[in-house]
């Protein structure tokens, strides 16, 4: 006997979105192009490129709709070998995993994903560089390398301008490995373009140019500063993914852009005046940076959430406007970690349902 998964039951196209099933995870259309527009726009025309971090929404048609504007690298970025292998199977060509390779099983993979597009991987010591030549020069592929240089705070990469150069020559050495440049994870909301960790990778830059090395590629985590000004000079690339579908936690930092994906939820109990219940809880949001946000419901707030039910506490007048069967919208805290526990995301343009995206590329941690 055959058994198959079973799959939920879609509504119509055209279907207003307040009469889904929820929990939902609705993204507004209109929203993501305009976030895409607003933050690419700085990229255009200043002195890097963007590289989208798709392991924020793991959603490919959201990829293919940052990488149709323009502004970027024309590739991705992503944090595992199994995100890199959902990606490479819907369009991306240029994938750079974010995430050190250290096991076997990961490289064979990751060779396995620029046996189709091209891959470029991190590396922080000669060792790991070193099993990565041995398995993609078995695999007759060829796998890009930037080396990482530890940021301040950080914990990962080279020590040192000096330590980078030394990394560099390694791989430069290696068969089976190209030497594409550095790299530099972490965000740091304080710093300022020009200091710190970007003042750390042009330091390494200046070390390798010097001893004759080229360095096509300088790639950073985004930050406030670099996002916003698109880039600094020295810098090629700067990732950020957050941007297309944004989340309270990044909302701080750019208050130009929309909250284009929220939680649909239903009131299911509203026992006293004061506190009702949601058929919304921490399966359906992910709470670890924080709860999500009531939107454009005044004096009603999120105060705890289950596994699968949040607590609402009701103040004044929405005490008695508040019913059960209302629909309430949230705004996720962490937008990736909150894409992560849906399968599917309801695309709606004008209130009504546009599509469904698949969330590809969730789950795939390894």
């Amino acid at each position: 006997m055959e058994i198959s998964m079973e799959r939920p039951v879609f509504k119509a196209v055209g279907t207003p979105v307040e009469e889904l099933d929820t929990p939902a995870l609705v993204v507004d259309v209109g929203s993501v192009k305009h976030n895409i527009a607003e933050a690419h726009r700085a990229f255009v025309s200043g002195p890097s490129l963007l590289r989208p971090d798709v392991h924020s929404h793991l959603c490919p048609a959201i990829a293919a709709m940052q990488l149709d504007a323009p502004g970027t690298v024309g590739g991705v970025a992503v944090s595992t070998v199994g995100e890199a292998e959902v990606f490479s199977e819907n369009g991306a060509s240029d994938i750079l995993v974010r995430n050190l390779l250290v096991t076997k099983s990961k490289i064979v993979r990751a060779c396995g994903v620029a046996s189709r597009c091209s891959v470029t991987v991190v590396v922080e010591s000669a060792a790991n560089a070193k099993l990565l030549s041995q398995i993609s020069s078995e695999s007759g592929i060829e796998l890009g390398v930037l080396a990482q240089v530890k940021s301040p705070g950080g914990q990962i990469g080279a020590a040192s301008a000096a330590d980078a150069l030394a990394l560099a020559r390694v791989v430069l050495e290696l068969d089976g490995l190209l030497f594409k440049g550095l790299y530099a994870d972490g965000e740091f909301p304080s710093e300022d373009v020009g200091s710190n960790t970007t003042q750390t990778l042009l330091e390494a830059r200046a070390t390798l140019d010097n001893s004759g090395i080229d360095v096509p590629i300088v790639s950073v985590s985004a930050n406030e500063e670099l996002f916003n000004s698109g880039g600094a000079e020295g810098i090629t690339e700067v990732i950020a993914g957050a941007y297309a579908l944004m989340d309270n936690r990044h909302t701080a930092y750019h208050s130009n852009l929309r909250h284009a994906a929220k939680i649909l939820a239903t009131i299911i109990t509203h026992p006293e005046p004061e506190v009702a219940w949601l058929d919304t809880g921490q399966k359906a949001s992910s709470i670890d940076t924080g709860l999500p946000e009531v939107d454009g419901a005044s004096g009603v707030y999120l105060s705890r959430m289950s596994a699968e039910h949040g607590g609402l506490v009701v103040e004044g007048d929405a005490q008695n406007s508040l019913n059960v069967g209302d629909k309430v919208w949230l705004i996720p805290s962490d937008i990736g970690n909150c894409a992560n526990v849906y399968d599917f995301i309801h695309a709606a343009e004008n209130g009504a349902l546009e599509a469904v995206w698949d969330v590809a590329a969730r789950g795939r941690y390894s």
